[in-house]
């Protein structure tokens, strides 16, 4: 009977990983086969989803715990994506129309000035947010948290940027498989 369970264990690990590992290229295909238009908020819900299976199934989050963490990760991406748009607008109007190569030098002194405060308004921010997660989460965990998530961004931007090195060939509109030659 033990043995059975030790399967059924490891039979169920190997599924939800299987899950993940395919709900992760679903959200990744998503966002790399997008239009010029930009993201759907349909695309954006898809990559949320996925980045939450990551981060759970890395994390392991009991049900008890995932109804207490998620909210306060919910609340701490709100508040860098909030942080993130403002200082990338304030970025924006110091480059102006003429780029960041013609940028003058007292745009660029003041845009060193908003990097630094960007960078400190982060690393508050990311203060705040592990005390929160400490109330929740063990070391172990928090720790994960901020390696997974940059791994799952990480490996976002690597797919998106191997995509975009491929080149568009014309087989049958499957750009991820070279082309066989009879």
């Amino acid at each position: 009977m033990q043995n059975w369970i030790t399967i059924l264990n490891i039979l169920t690990t190997k599924i939800m990983r299987f899950a993940y590992i395919l709900l992760l290229a679903i959200a990744c295909n998503v966002v790399v086969a997008q239009d010029r238009n930009g993201r759907s908020s349909d695309d954006w819900e898809k990559l949320k989803a996925a980045r939450i299976a990551f981060l759970s199934n890395r994390l392991q989050l009991t049900s008890e715990t995932a109804q207490k963490f998620w909210p306060i990760f919910n609340e701490y991406e709100k508040e860098k994506d909030a942080l993130s748009k403002k200082y990338n607008e304030q970025k924006r109007n110091l480059v102006g129309a003429n780029g960041w190569k013609n940028m003058t030098d007292e745009n660029a002194d003041k845009m060193l000035e908003v990097y630094l405060e960007q960078k400190q308004a982060e690393l508050d921010l990311e203060k705040k947010y592990l005390t929160r997660f400490n109330e929740v989460l063990d070391k172990n965990q928090i720790w994960m948290v901020i390696r997974i998530d940059s791994d799952f961004r990480r490996s976002l931007m690597k797919r998106i940027s191997d995509d975009k090195d491929r080149p568009n060939r014309d087989n049958g509109g499957n750009r991820h498989f070279p082309q066989q030659n009879h």
